[in-house]
């Protein structure tokens, strides 16, 4: 789905980059983690949110220093296991848990490739709920799918802004918010806002 050109451009981001760029699909896919947790009355939505903020402190002020290594150690805690749910989204959530694993690589053991298997974690999240939604379908049908045409779009916006970011306070703030897509996931998932 994605074009051999966005890979190559993804292949050559920064390791700094990668992270901001997993940083920015797991953002995205959050909802579909907490409300998979809601779901099933699991209460890892406030340490997975917590985590979140931790990694944004770190994209925000570079200098805090914070133990990805103890953090990666209490997530795995958060990770669901599929045999244990009888539901579709316990996927989507694990899916989102894989992207925070990709981030966890970039920011301990950069190889390169964590923002290429972000990028085809979130698309691929997308592809198994269309396939649930509409069975098997060709490349056109789905390339038709608004969820399709959202998230390559939203991937290009992403690896367009963090080509050219300045990694200041302003830029980082910009990502954040295009990250947070109106708390809409890739999936097309809001959770209700109790206030």
């Amino acid at each position: 789905m994605l074009t051999p050109c966005d890979i190559d451009r993804l292949a050559q981001l920064s390791s700094k980059q990668q992270s901001l760029y997993c940083l920015a699909l797991c953002q995205r896919m959050a909802p579909n983690y907490l409300l998979f947790c809601q779901a099933v009355e699991l209460e890892h939505d406030s340490d997975f949110n917590k985590l979140l903020s931790l990694f944004w402190e770190s994209a925000l002020h570079p200098k805090t220093k914070i133990n990805f290594s103890a953090q990666r150690e209490r997530f795995d805690s958060l990770i669901p296991d599929p045999q244990s749910y009888d539901m579709y989204g316990v996927y989507p959530a694990l899916d989102c848990c894989v992207v925070v694993e990709c981030l966890f690589n970039a920011l301990l053991e950069p190889t390169g490739q964590e923002a290429e298997q972000a990028s085809q974690t979130s698309l691929a999240s997308v592809l198994s709920l269309l396939e649930l939604q509409f069975g098997e379908q060709t490349e056109q049908e789905i390339l038709a799918h608004d969820l399709v045409i959202q998230e390559l779009a939203f991937q290009s916006e992403l690896l367009d802004l963090i080509e050219q970011l300045e990694l200041g306070k302003a830029s980082m703030q910009a990502l954040k918010t295009l990250a947070a897509n109106q708390g809409v996931s890739n999936l097309g998932i809001c959770l209700e806002d109790n206030a």
